[in-house]
């Protein structure tokens, strides 16, 4: 089978041996993909700059239909992303983003507008930034992954009157206006702002206030935990216990 060279990002690494290892590498063209890398921690390799959990690189694969492991056989690093590195808050919303993908998506299953969110998440979040626009990234990161995983919520109309907003996890995201099954009780300026999200596709710059940023963050990793069935030490690091 003909190597294929694609854009990747390393998501998830194991160690195999003395000299190999195994990863998961979200990709530009292939989507998920878990590949050995054989030889890639021996010093001298085909695997410039070490694959590590959290860089970006052009990988060489070899991809078998019927096998579930394909090979790595080269790896050319071209980002490692030090500002997340270098900030906890930033850090854990990277640990997060990777965890995200690993667990809303099925292997092998292309995903261009997911990797280039990640891509994009990793390049800006960190630095000397504002809260705002940490909250405002990892809002619109949260929502492409349930858009691109097709389990985004419904939301629908809300009733302009009430102080509080019935949202049903278990019926896809829908805002209700009866209490029937599990619902939780959420502030209507904040599905107004997951509904403004959802009509223009990203946040206006500069228009709101961390806090509700914060708040709707927390609803859609709360939405996430239900879809999953579970909520991830990633998320519990960043959230903490979510109700």
């Amino acid at each position: 089978m003909a190597a294929a060279e694609d854009d990747a990002i390393c998501i998830r690494h194991w160690d195999y041996s003395e000299t190999s290892q195994t990863v998961g590498l979200l990709t530009l063209r292939h989507g998920v993909v878990r590949a050995i890398a054989k030889g890639a921690r021996r010093e001298r390799s085909g695997f410039f700059g070490g694959v590590d959990l959290l860089t970006a690189g052009r990988g060489t694969l070899l991809i078998k239909p019927d096998q579930t492991l394909a090979t790595l056989t080269g790896w050319q690093l071209q980002d490692h992303f030090p500002r997340i590195r270098a900030s906890l808050s930033a850090n854990r919303i990277a640990f997060y983003a990777a965890d995200l993908v690993s667990q809303l998506t099925t292997p092998n299953d292309p995903h261009a507008a997911m990797y280039r969110g990640l891509l994009n998440l990793l390049r800006q979040i960190g630095g000397r930034q504002s809260e705002q626009v940490t909250q405002s990234l990892l809002l619109e990161f949260q929502w492409l992954m349930l858009h691109e995983a097709g389990v985004q919520p419904a939301l629908g109309d809300m009733d302009g009157e009430s102080d509080v907003a019935l949202f049903a996890p278990h019926d896809g995201g829908k805002i209700t206006k009866r209490a029937t099954g599990v619902v939780w009780k959420v502030r209507p300026a904040t599905i107004r702002l997951l509904q403004a999200l959802q009509r223009e596709g990203g946040l206006p710059d500069g228009t709101t206030e961390p806090e509700s940023l914060h708040r709707a963050n927390r609803l859609l990793a709360a939405y996430i935990r239900e879809i999953i069935g579970e909520q991830p030490p990633t998320m519990l690091s960043l959230f903490g216990e979510l109700t």
